[in-house]
């Protein structure tokens, strides 16, 4: 049995220019108590997650970006099913870490693994956050994905931008207030283009057929630590969706930088939703993206999502540490 299971994704932003110190690190830290897997490809990541079920590991350290994350848990899902998922423990290693900024490990990977062996070594139990995962299927076949939000529409293409101009806080200022000058000085770019679909919430179709763009979230937080939620959702029950079309976003752009920090409350006439739900369907969909992954069909295609599992995330924010062992006591 092995306390420990740590898949590192050496592609990752930050790990890519030191993955072999890192992984040193984590050997040196955990020593018997862990197996560390750095995995390069896709194909690897079932024999790595057979291999931890196996040694019934308590904490799963997923060591990359959300998409790293993303791609793990759906495959230990598909593996070995949702009724004893691991701790998970979201280490800081990719371009986009918005999982573990919303647990509150703002740290280093290190920092963080450290604080979890504290509490192990001082017999502890490690403070846990809940989150519930999305459940996203292309149609009816074939398995699902699951992860932690998605979206379409405006902030597809704000993230696709966002990698191809090379991430990082730089860049995603840069093209946020490009977005927010463009949108107020010209609504008939390119930027604000609406989604031709059917969008169904909750079993209710929506009274429009097009919409700017649809984000539906198990998190509090959105991307960069934003608030934009209106409602609490249900960790296993619901999650957090916000519906917008163009109308609304025009007539309300004044309000978006505040709704940020604040969220905005539905609208009257269905060009604006902000709630927890249960279900969405978006149909003919022809990009999206999932935890910083992108995925681009062939055709277009319908999106269904539901709730997933429950899981317990490490989140030391806001808790006593326990004191730290020194080697001479």
């Amino acid at each position: 049995m092995k306390t420990f299971g740590i898949i590192l994704n050496p592609k990752a932003r930050i790990n890519s220019k030191r993955s072999g110190e890192i992984i040193r690190d984590f050997k040196d830290l955990f020593g018997d108590s862990a197996l560390v897997s750095p995995i390069s490809e896709v194909n690897e990541i079932e024999s790595v997650i057979r291999e931890f079920s196996d040694h019934s590991i308590e904490y799963l350290l997923i060591s990359g970006g959300d998409g790293t994350i993303c791609t793990v848990l759906s495959s230990y899902i598909n593996v070995c099913g949702d009724r004893d998922l691991p701790v998970i423990v979201p280490l800081r290693g990719g371009t986009i870490n918005m999982i573990g900024t919303d647990a509150g490990l703002r740290s280093s990977q290190i920092t963080t693994c450290k604080k979890l062996k504290n509490f192990i070594d001082a017999n502890m139990s490690p403070p846990l956050t809940e989150r519930g995962l999305l459940k996203i299927r292309e149609g009816k076949t074939g398995d699902p994905v699951y992860g932690f939000t998605w979206i379409d529409g405006l902030l597809f293409r704000f993230m696709d931008d966002y990698y191809k101009k090379g991430a990082g806080a730089e860049v995603a200022s840069m093209l946020a207030l490009r977005y927010i000058l463009v949108s107020i000085a010209d609504t008939s770019n390119q930027i604000l283009d609406q989604v031709e679909s059917a969008v169904y919430i909750d079993g209710k179709e929506m009274p429009h057929s097009d919409h700017a763009f649809i984000v539906a979230s198990s998190l509090k937080k959105f991307v960069f630590g934003f608030n934009i939620f209106d409602e609490e959702a249900q960790p296993g029950e619901s999650f957090n969706s916000v519906y917008m079309r163009a109308p609304y976003l025009i007539k309300s752009r004044h309000k978006i930088p505040l709704g940020l920090y604040k969220s905005l409350k539905s609208d009257t006439a269905g060009d604006f939703v902000n709630k927890a739900v249960k279900s969405l369907r978006i149909e003919k969909n022809k990009g999206y993206i999932i935890d910083g992954e992108i995925f681009r069909p062939d055709e277009p295609v319908d999106i269904i999502i539901e709730s997933g599992p429950k899981l317990n995330i490490f989140s030391y924010s806001g808790h006593q540490e326990p004191p730290v062992k020194h080697i001479w006591e």
